[in-house]
């Protein structure tokens, strides 16, 4: 770490659970966010302003003006940009430190692979139960830890899986593929 990192991250590396060894893997980390919303906005937010090293923030969709009263990591300049490109410009004045790559196309299964493949930790954002799974099926597969959120209206609830324990229960197992399940959306 240089002088300045030093200075920027000295909150964390006086808590003893952190100090200099922590802040350095956080530097040295990879976190994939899957979705640049509601939930996606303040959880990339507070990953570069933590120090994380690489950022892939993906989301297929675009700004829209009723997205700013929730989605805070967009500006009203940004209405019609790509999320994923509106939240690489907000996150890197926040931190420079924080290589952000913008993932503006919906992920195919083989991008969805390669992605979690690269990343150390996946953040699922989205707002479906389609990419929920097939990002659960990406992460068992190559067992990398996943953060699952969901929030609708004023519910939201949030579960980590952690598929590098051979045991270890994964999204599917709390909610199965193919289940009558009635899927509502924030937009709704």
């Amino acid at each position: 770490m240089d002088d300045q990192q030093l200075l920027r991250y000295s909150r964390h590396i006086l808590l003893p659970e952190i100090g200099v060894e922590g802040q350095e893997k956080l530097l040295a980390a990879r976190v994939l966010v899957i979705g640049a919303g509601g939930l996606g906005s303040p959880a990339a937010l507070y990953l570069a302003s933590a120090g994380i090293g690489t950022l892939a923030l993906a989301d297929g969709d675009t700004v829209d003006l009723t997205n700013l009263q929730r989605q805070i990591l967009h500006r009203a300049s940004a209405v019609d940009r790509p999320k994923a490109e509106s939240g690489r410009a907000t996150l890197g004045e926040i931190n420079p430190g924080c290589h952000v790559e913008a993932v503006t196309e919906r992920l195919s299964d083989a991008r969805l692979e390669d992605e979690v493949g690269r990343a150390d930790v996946i953040l699922d954002c989205c707002d479906n139960f389609v990419t929920r799974h097939a990002v659960n099926r990406a992460c068992v597969k190559f067992r990398k830890p996943l953060v699952s959120g969901a929030a609708i209206r004023f519910d939201g609830q949030v579960a980590v899986f952690d598929p590098r324990q051979p045991d270890a229960p994964c999204y599917h197992c709390l909610f199965p593929e193919g289940e009558d399940v009635e899927e509502v959306r924030c937009a709704v």
